[in-house]
């Protein structure tokens, strides 16, 4: 299997694309307040990532079939992925680093889940964060 400094890469199904996606920058700052002056000192460490929330279109069970199973290989934070490479072409300013190489991310927390409505109708909504 592919790695990414050291972590597994999983394959995200190529289909259906996003019907939206949501983007973060998370920058890491703090702020210190003089508790009588009111005066801030802000501390910058100049370090961001990007997170990302991805809803896709409702599924059929045999359509979201290789979505579980993505989601499942994902292993919570353990492994990352990339959005398929056309999708990251459609939104080059947010899903690759350098317009033309597609960012690498991990699922936000070491759980994944999805919606089934009746009729084995299925909804795919997950968070993640750039892999660093």
């Amino acid at each position: 299997m592919p790695t990414y400094l050291g972590w597994t890469v999983v394959t995200m199904p190529s289909t259906p694309w996003p019907k939206s996606l949501e983007l973060r920058d998370k920058y890491i700052a703090a702020a210190s307040t003089n508790p009588f002056t009111g005066q801030q000192q802000v501390h910058d460490w100049a370090a961001r990532w990007k997170e990302l929330s991805a809803s896709y279109p409702s599924m059929t069970q045999s359509q979201a079939a290789n979505w579980v199973t993505f989601l499942e290989s994902c292993n919570g934070i353990m492994n990352v992925f990339q959005f398929p490479s056309a999708v990251c072409a459609a939104f080059p300013e947010s899903l690759t680093s350098d317009g033309t190489t597609p960012r690498y991310w991990r699922l936000k927390s070491n759980e994944s889940g999805w919606g089934i409505k009746v009729g084995s109708i299925y909804s795919f909504t997950f968070e993640c964060r750039e892999a660093l």
